[in-house]
């Protein structure tokens, strides 16, 4: 009984220290809370800088760490890492189990008041408690072998560490950029929270450019001047910025667009001036320098006349003339297309074309109801005549003609006018097209609607008894010697194509040969053709052929006198012997 009491409480002690629980603390690595980082407001900031502006946008959240608390309980295993029992093993045993009978309970009572330390994680612990193993198992026997602990209880504790993270929050931001009038302006992004406006001519009006920048509850707002871009774009002047300025809105685009040698002219107009220069070159037209000089009152390089002091004489003509009762079988579609969006403009196209419009109702006794008249944005001034005038784009150029054909009776005459760019195809053998206000010419082959014989058998092809065209245009690709094409890049070496139609049923009468290009008439301010077509129509004709042979003469008179490549001769084809329906 003596000695199993000794080793009783051996075993007591044993058991005691080896299956205690103990608890230990590591900690994670620093972490953003995922919850704050969405609750967190952002913070904005706009930079202007040379060729656009900057949005810098941040997030702030707290940083923090995750403290794993562990409660565990000491395991007993009775094998150590696959080692097999040898005589050295055995005797070490035993060597170390009567070391142990001494040692033992002082090292658990220690281990109870000094505990295991804080390891940084449970792997950590783990690792801590093979090593120990390894060290004590000489001293604590074969037997008593604590490699191993069981998780009781494990809890996590987050806390902040005083130090704040930052996070690019350029993803969520909302961009708005806004001109003088509140009105939207397109931008482009470059990155890195880089943007530019698109420089188009309705921001050209503003002189200021309005940026807020939100995102999840911070915003920022700032006012960039535009002058620094325009003076860098258009190589302004510090007095011609200053006159940017006092200018009004409508006149800035165009004053931007001049070239720099005739902005002082259009700064000198005067109220009248202004309009009339507006109103004679169109904005898309203003880069035109010939164009313009000659619209500020300079000589251009023709010495033509000054085109704000023209002497147009065709509405008093007009006026003075005596008009025809409407005939309700006589039908107009006229067409005349001055700005157009992808191609160079051609002077007084659309002037010309309502001109010819009121002469068809006052001459050609043409009623307002039959009257379609296409032009650059679908607006007029002629009485009579609203809702039958609409914008010349591919799509109503196409709607309209098919009710004008859908309307036309058996027996009634069609009268066509078309003021406007011609070219042959570069892609389709030189076949002569016409073209929309919006399409591009280098695509024209792709919309064989517009293709003139095409046009042509489209009108054959309606109830009318007799069809009579005027075109003030050629089909070189070229008008007032400036290339359809632009960049340099013309037509006029290419021959168009023969027009066929129907000659019984149809005449059309053009503004010149297949090599020649149209002109403007700057001294009377329309189309040199549509000039003289229109004059003789106020005179009486009783042909088709006799009207052609004046207009004729006087086309070709006024052209050859400008010399060189200017001279313009008229054609005609078809049946030029219908009479004209004067009473």
């Amino acid at each position: 009984m003596k000695r199993v009491l000794p080793i009783l409480i051996v075993l007591f002690l044993f058991n005691s220290c080896s299956g205690r629980r103990f608890s230990f603390e590591y900690e994670s690595e620093p972490w953003g809370a995922a919850q704050g980082l969405a609750l967190a407001a952002c913070q904005v900031t706009v930079i202007p800088e040379d060729e656009g502006f900057r949005v810098m946008t941040e997030k702030h959240v707290p940083e923090r760490v995750a403290k794993i608390q562990v409660q565990a309980k000491e395991v007993t295993r009775l094998d150590i890492y696959d080692y097999e029992p040898d005589a050295r093993l055995i005797l070490g045993t035993a060597l170390s189990t009567v070391a142990g009978l001494v040692v033992t309970p002082v090292w658990c009572v220690k281990r109870l008041f000094t505990g295991w330390g804080d390891p940084d994680g449970e792997e950590a612990m783990r690792q801590r408690l093979y090593d120990r193993h390894l060290r004590s198992w000489l001293l604590m026997g074969y037997l008593w072998a604590p490699v191993d602990y069981e998780v009781l209880d494990r809890r996590q504790i987050n806390d902040e560490t005083g130090k704040i993270l930052t996070f690019d929050a350029s993803d969520e931001t909302l961009v708005t950029v806004l001109d003088e009038q509140r009105r939207p302006v397109a931008i482009r992004a470059y990155g890195n929270g880089r943007y530019r406006p698109v420089l188009t001519d309705t921001l050209l009006e503003s002189g200021t450019l309005y940026v807020t920048a939100a995102c999840g509850g911070g915003a920022a707002a700032v006012s960039i001047d535009l002058m620094p871009w325009y003076r860098r774009e258009f190589g302004l002047k510090p007095e011609e910025v200053m006159a940017f300025k006092t200018l009004g809105s409508e006149r800035r685009p165009s004053f931007l667009k001049l070239s720099p040698d005739l902005r002082s002219d259009f700064l000198a107009l005067d109220e009248p001036g202004w309009k009339t220069f507006e109103k004679k070159v169109p904005l898309a037209s203003v880069g035109e320098r010939v164009l313009a000089k000659a619209a500020l009152g300079a000589s251009n390089d023709r010495n033509e006349k000054d085109p704000l002091s023209y002497e147009d004489d065709l509405p008093g003509r007009l006026k003075s003339s005596r008009p025809l009762d409407p005939h309700l079988t006589t039908w107009l579609f006229a067409m005349g297309i001055e700005a157009y969006d992808k191609a160079s403009p051609i002077a007084y196209s659309r002037r010309s074309a309502e001109l010819f419009t009121r002469v068809a109702m006052n001459r050609l006794g043409v009623p307002a109801e039959n009257v379609f008249l296409l032009n650059d944005d679908g607006t007029t001034e002629i009485k009579g005549l609203k809702g039958r005038t609409f914008p010349a784009t591919a799509a109503s150029i196409q709607d309209e003609l098919r009710f004008l054909l859908r309307d036309v009776g058996e027996g009634d005459r069609i009268y066509v006018y078309y003021s406007g760019h011609g070219l042959p195809s570069l892609k389709d053998g030189g076949a002569p097209y016409l073209l929309a206000r919006d399409q591009a010419p280098d695509f024209i082959h792709e919309s064989p609607f517009f293709r003139i014989d095409t046009f042509f058998q489209t009108l054959s092809q309606s109830r009318a008894a007799e069809i009579v065209v005027f075109m003030d245009s050629c089909f070189t690709g070229v008008a007032d010697g400036t290339s359809v094409f632009g960049n340099g890049r013309a037509a006029t070496r290419l021959v168009p194509k023969a027009i066929g139609f129907d000659d019984r049923r149809m005449a059309v009468i053009t503004a010149g040969t297949d090599r020649q290009f149209s002109n403007m008439y700057p001294e009377k301010g329309h189309r040199l053709f549509s000039y003289f077509l229109m004059k003789e129509l106020m005179n009486d004709h009783d042909t088709l052929e006799s009207l052609y042979q004046r207009v004729s003469q006087q086309t070709r008179r006024i052209s050859r006198s400008r010399g060189g490549t200017q001279l313009q001769e008229p054609t005609a084809r078809g049946n030029l012997h219908m009479r004209l329906r004067f009473e």
